[in-house]
C-alpha cells in the first residue's frame, strides 16, 4: 500500500512539475516572439529607408547613439555619416521579386537579422547595374525599443 501511494505522488508530483516546466515555456517563448516580431518591424522599415525613401528622420530614430556602419567598399561610418550618406543616396532601388529574404538569431542581449537584397540601381548619371547585397543588423533594446548598433553592407558582385 505504501508504494502504490508513494507512486501515485511522484505522478502527481512530475505532473505538476510539468505543468509549471509548460507555462514558463510558453511565456519565455511569447517575450522572445513579441521581442523578434518588433526587432523585425524595425529591420523592414530600415530596409525601407535605405532602398527607397531614404528618410533621415527614420534612420535617426531606428539608429543607436554609437552606431556603426560598415559599407560595401569596406568604409566604417558613424552614425552621422551613415544618415547624411544613406539619406542623400541619389540611387533609384527597384527590388526583385523576393519571396524570403529576413533571417534572426536572438542572443541574451541583441538580436541579428540578416537580410539579402537583389534588385536594379539606377544611378544619377543614367546608369543601371544589378545591386545584390547582404544586411546584417545588430538590435539591442534601449528603453524597450530595438536600436540598431550594428550595420554591415556585404556587396555580392
Amino acid at each position: 500500500m505504501k508504494s502504490a501511494e508513494g507512486a501515485r505522488h511522484n505522478v502527481t508530483d512530475m505532473k505538476y512539475i510539468f505543468f509549471i516546466l509548460a507555462l514558463l515555456n510558453s511565456f519565455f517563448t511569447e517575450a522572445q516572439s513579441k521581442k523578434t516580431s518588433k526587432v523585425l518591424a524595425h529591420s523592414k522599415m530600415l530596409v525601407k529607408a535605405i532602398f527607397e525613401t531614404k528618410d533621415s528622420a527614420t534612420l535617426q530614430s531606428l539608429f543607436a547613439p554609437g552606431m556603426k556602419h560598415k559599407t560595401g567598399d569596406g568604409n566604417v561610418e558613424s552614425r552621422e555619416e551613415a544618415i547624411r550618406n544613406i539619406s542623400g543616396n541619389k540611387s533609384v532601388y527597384v527590388q526583385a521579386e523576393m519571396l524570403k529574404g529576413y533571417g534572426v538569431t536572438e542572443d541574451k542581449d541583441s538580436t541579428t537579422v540578416r537580410y539579402f537584397y537583389r534588385g536594379r540601381e539606377n544611378k544619377p548619371d543614367g546608369s543601371s547595374s544589378i545591386y545584390t547585397a547582404n544586411l546584417v543588423m545588430v538590435w539591442v533594446m534601449q528603453k524597450k525599443e530595438p536600436k540598431l548598433a550594428r550595420l554591415e553592407t556585404i556587396k555580392i558582385d
